[in-house]
């Protein structure tokens, strides 16, 4: 247990005494709980429909010739899909993923016990802990589900084959199940995340996890040697808090199951202390959820299950916009066909009928004349309601630059198109808070985990070098002396403890490395023209070229500063120039005492001084 009174161990960590222990006891029994387990899952099934629903809407995979076998569509017709959903995710994911990659750091490290300490190594070292293989995947599929669902997850677990000993996995808004009328995902008693293995995924899990065998071979069994066998087996993971600490188990819910697959048992991702005592690290009881919620937006709902995404936001308007594409096509498609009826009546009296199988062929007589004719062709109007649905939906989606960018008129300015690109940089970093605060939550956990390890020397972080004393081989426990007596040290790389060790708060690196950044890089060139002829243009433009190309700063500024030396030593010679053609011109016998060879010299440099500076000579 760890006492509040503690000031070193992070508030979310402190644990809090239970109200209610016989009710919590309940959790660890499966039959007492299964009832509630079941009931917590069911409760999700409409939202999981919806979740695939959205799915589908967002690609509008349509078989065209299918519909037409079907008589749902004629042979003259087809559908053109507008994916307005897809299209608006694609046009807001930049912003993100440039918030998260152009940064050269994760997070920001703010000493609370000395500020002044310089923390740039610290975040060279936390940042290569965190940039491992892949470690961008589920941060983009989170922001995905996000986007088009209103919310998604992400769990931070315990994996010792990653630099810093953990791992970030995207749950998916389908798989995450917990009370709907939830405020705060911390609060929650349980929480459920749901998993679809294999049976070659679950089988080893037995040896590696712990799983009950018994109850793995309830759910293999059935589907040994069958078609089932490649089917997918969804089991879950239930969170849930027990004196406010966290503990898991693993339960399925069909195929025979009547026990846990794993029992309920402590939480652990990593996080240890060391006891003052015996100067051993022991597991500090987790008592948040490792479960981070990024919303799309937020807004006067307090439910986490009422947030909405790009899918039901865009939904209705996908749908009209593809009719009505589809509509001027088909329009388009009839009134481009050619059409054709006698132009005088047989006499017959017998009603309208089409002529099967009659091709118009070029150079022939027929011998009835014909009336030739085909549709109208659709209103051009329709055109417009299209462009004004697509200005609208760039309004609506903080996409201002596209709407100056696509207006009818041909009055679009630099001006204009500058103040849009600013004004959507401005919408941008509002919506960028969200993501801000849900960066800084989970890497605020992940430092825990990061600096546990470290301490422990786990993991090689914040190396620094050390003199230690080199241990006899022979003798445990005693070090070799040289023959001065003096003991024998050699010098090792060691973990910088101490510095690991203090309290920091941490925020997320984007916020300056990339919002102030670009607020910056555009109050400089809307400042240049103004700049560029002072004295400062020089440092000026410097400190441009290390925000915008950070990766090139030091072969530009390098150039820069090689021009800069260049300009003075031209202006130089050509002021020295001047100054010795003049004093040649006022005192001309100086010019005949020198020998000839050195007037040859003198003429020659002048001339050299003035190609260089592009002087022009002065008449003798």
């Amino acid at each position: 247990m760890v006492d509040s009174t503690d000031t070193n161990v992070p508030s979310s960590l402190v644990t809090k005494p239970d109200n209610n222990p016989d009710e919590q006891d309940k959790f660890f029994d499966f039959q007492e709980s299964r009832v509630h387990l079941n009931r917590l899952v069911s409760d999700w099934h409409s939202e999981i429909d919806e979740t695939e629903q959205r799915r589908k809407e967002r690609k509008v995979e349509i078989d065209v010739e299918s519909l037409r076998q079907k008589n749902e569509l004629d042979e003259d017709e087809t559908i053109v899909p507008i994916r307005v959903i897809d299209t608006n995710i694609s046009r807001e994911q930049p912003s993100y993923i440039n918030y998260l990659k152009n940064s050269r750091r994760i997070g920001i490290f703010e000493p609370l016990d000395n500020p002044l300490q310089d923390c740039d190594l610290l975040e060279q070292d936390f940042t290569k802990k965190c940039t491992y293989t892949g470690w961008e995947i589920p941060h983009f599929k989170c922001l995905d589900g996000s986007q088009l669902h209103g919310w998604d997850a992400i769990e931070v677990v315990l994996d010792e084959d990653k630099p810093g000993h953990f791992a970030l996995e995207q749950i998916g808004h389908d798989k995450l199940f917990f009370p709907r009328s939830a405020i705060d995902i911390q609060k929650c008693p349980r929480i459920i995340r749901a998993y679809d293995v294999t049976i070659l995924q679950l089988r080893p899990w037995i040896q590696k996890y712990g799983f009950d065998s018994a109850q793995v071979e309830k759910i293999l069994n059935p589907k040994k040697n069958t078609q089932k066998e490649a089917e997918t087996i969804r089991i879950y993971k239930l969170f849930f808090k027990k004196d406010d600490i966290v503990n898991i188990g693993w339960f399925c819910l069909s195929d025979g199951c009547d026990d846990w697959l794993k029992k309920p048992q402590q939480h652990y991702v990593g996080i240890d202390q060391q006891n003052p005592q015996t100067r051993q690290f022991i597991p500090i009881p987790l008592t948040m959820y490792p479960i981070f919620i990024l919303s799309y937006k937020l807004d006067e709902q307090s439910k986490l299950i009422d947030a909405r995404g790009r899918g039901f936001l865009d939904s209705y308007k996908q749908e009209a916009l593809t009719a009505l594409w589809s509509a001027y096509i088909n329009g388009m498609n009839r009134a481009c066909s050619i059409y054709g009826s006698p132009a005088q009546e047989d006499g017959t009296g017998s009603s309208l009928k089409e002529v099967e199988d009659l091709k118009i062929t070029p150079g022939r007589f027929m011998n009835k004349p014909v009336n030739f004719w085909s549709p109208p062709y659709p209103d051009a109007l329709v055109l417009r309601t299209l462009q004004f649905a697509d200005i609208q939906n760039s309004d609506e989606t903080n996409q201002v630059n596209f709407s100056a960018m696509n207006r009818e008129d041909s009055r679009k300015t630099a001006k204009e198109i500058g103040a849009a690109q600013q004004q959507q940089t401005l919408l941008n970093s509002v919506q960028l808070t969200l993501f801000s605060t849900f960066i800084r939550q989970i890497y605020s956990f992940v430092w825990l985990i990061v600096q546990s390890q470290a301490l422990q020397n786990k993991i090689q972080f914040l190396l620094i070098q050390k003199e230690v004393p080199i241990q006899h081989p022979m003798v445990p426990g005693q070090t070799m002396t040289g023959n001065n007596g003096q003991p024998m040290t050699q010098t090792i790389w060691v973990n910088d403890s101490q510095m690991i060790g203090q309290r920091y708060s941490i925020r997320a690196a984007g916020d300056v490395d990339v919002i102030a950044k670009e607020e910056m890089i555009q109050k400089m060139q809307k400042d240049w023209p103004v700049i560029m002829n002072t004295a400062l243009k020089d440092v000026f433009l410097m400190d441009y070229v290390r925000l915008c190309y950070p990766e090139r700063q030091q072969q530009y500024s390098q150039a820069l500063q090689q021009g800069s030396q260049l300009n003075q030593l031209t202006s130089l010679v050509g002021r020295l120039s001047t100054v010795l053609e003049g004093l040649l011109k006022d005192h001309p016998e100086d010019l005949t005492n020198l020998p000839q060879q050195q007037q040859a010299d003198l003429a020659s440099t002048i001339q050299q001084a003035q190609q260089i500076t592009g002087q022009q000579p002065q008449n003798k």
